[in-house]
């Protein structure tokens, strides 16, 4: 979380519903047990990453190459009708949402 490594959701503590004493840091706020996190558990279900995975599988049989060579995140978003949103902004908009929730409440 320091080194962002990783996405999470912050939120209030039992302590830290009581108020934040008009402390903004969340290592502070951490630290003084008024907020804590959990991580956001990163899910990936797109057919293009699963593709991706196929098509390096497939290297050396020719005829299993061919089939995944062509697949690309323009062709599903295509088949699908719409762009794709990319999952680390998504991530990065819930954890954002969170700080500014706690500051909200």
């Amino acid at each position: 979380r320091k080194n962002s490594l990783a996405y999470v959701q912050y939120f209030l503590t039992d302590k830290g519903k009581k108020g934040l004493n008009g402390q903004r840091d969340l290592d502070t706020l951490i630290a003084q047990g008024l907020v804590d996190f959990m991580p956001i558990t990163y899910e990936d279900f797109l057919p293009v990453s699963a593709a991706g995975i196929f098509a390096s599988n497939a290297q050396g049989d020719k005829s299993r190459e061919d089939e995944f060579i062509s697949s690309s995140q323009g062709e599903f978003e295509a088949a699908l009708g719409q762009k794709v949103l990319s999952e680390f902004k998504l991530y990065e908009a819930i954890q954002q949402e969170s700080i500014e929730n706690l500051f909200k409440a």
